[in-house]
Formats: structure tokens, sequence, C-alpha cells
């Protein structure tokens, strides 16, 4: 086998064509509108200031996502005009609370179904041939959400970030390629051991 990470190892679809540096910051870490999202969970959370929240983030993502002021007292003050959140000046610092009316908005953001990964789920089973009754018709008053947590955005991210050094260098491509085999190892003993 080369030893360069080969199309047929791809975990992801289009990483050579992103344009975005490899080493970190300046890469797309939430996806469009997302950052509103994030905040309003950390701020459901705590009351924070703008730093803190960017701080925050950057630890959610394992240091891989570094948030800019530019990115972050924007979508604040989008956050404050909605009625979302407000903010207060405590010891010299504007510090940031989520409102009912934030709360509500994140609750129905995090309950509403995912379409377009519905969508895909659903053209996949039919050109498999597995069809299931349980995916077009979810019990009644079941709402599944398909939204990652922090954790699971972290871990996403950072199989991405592997995936694009793996391309770009054969020894990672080497070390990358045992660590998805050990993993894929383990979730299968795993997912074989439930009931």
């Amino acid at each position: 086998m080369e030893s360069g990470w080969q199309p047929e190892e791809r975990l992801f679809l289009h990483l050579c064509k992103e344009n975005r540096e490899a080493s970190g910051s300046g890469r797309r870490y939430f996806g469009r509108g997302s950052v509103k999202y994030a905040l309003l969970e950390l701020l459901e959370q705590e009351n924070m200031h703008g730093y803190q929240m960017m701080k925050a983030l950057e630890e959610q993502s394992g240091g891989t996502y570094k948030p800019s002021a530019g990115s972050i007292y924007p979508t604040l003050q989008m956050l404050r005009d909605q009625g979302f959140v407000e903010a207060s000046k405590e010891d010299g610092k504007k510090v940031f609370h989520i409102t009912d009316a934030g709360r509500i908005y994140l609750r129905e953001e995090l309950e509403r179904p995912e379409p377009a990964e519905q969508e895909e789920l659903e053209r996949k089973s039919r050109r498999e041939g597995e069809w299931q009754e349980e995916e077009t018709a979810p019990q009644e008053g079941v709402k599944r959400n398909r939204r990652l947590t922090p954790k699971g955005k972290e871990l996403l991210h950072l199989l991405k970030a592997a995936e694009r050094a793996a391309l770009a260098d054969p020894g990672k491509a080497s070390q990358l390629r045992i660590i998805v085999e050990e993993l894929r190892i383990a979730l299968v003993r795993l997912t074989a051991e439930q009931p």
C-alpha cells in the first residue's frame, strides 16, 4: 500500500477543495450561522464576557478553532438586537446573559430536525435497498436531535484536521491509517457487545 492518504481511505468529501489554512486559525469550525447557537449554549450555562466565550469555544475545539473578536462580538450584538441576550456591566466588563426568549429560541433549534441530513440518509438507504419504515415514520411526537454536542463537534473537527494533515504528509497518513483502523475495530467490538 502506498504511504500517502488514498482516495478510498477518505473520511470526508471535498477536503482537497478546501482552501483553508491547515494549521489552525481561520478554518470554519461552525457552519454558517451556528456560532450564535454555540454562544447561546455557553450563556445558558453561565454569564460570560466576550473574551470568556472566545476562550470557551477554543477549549471546546481542543484549540483547533480560535474565534476572533470580529466574529464573536457582531454575533452577540445580533443576539442582543433579537432579544436573545442582554448585557450588563460587572467589574468594568460587559457581561452577557441569555434571556428567556433566548432559551426558547435555543431549545427550538436543538429540537429541530436536520432536513439535509435526513434527506441524505433516506437517499443512501434507498440506494442500498435498506429502506426502513422507522426512518420515514418515526413514532408520533418523537423528535430526533441530530445536532452534534460540543464534544461531538470537537471530535469531528479533529478527524477532519487529521485527514487534511494526512493528505499533506505521508508519515501522518500512516499514523492516521493505524488510528482509524484501531478505532473501527474497537467500535465494531463495542457495538457487537450491545444487547
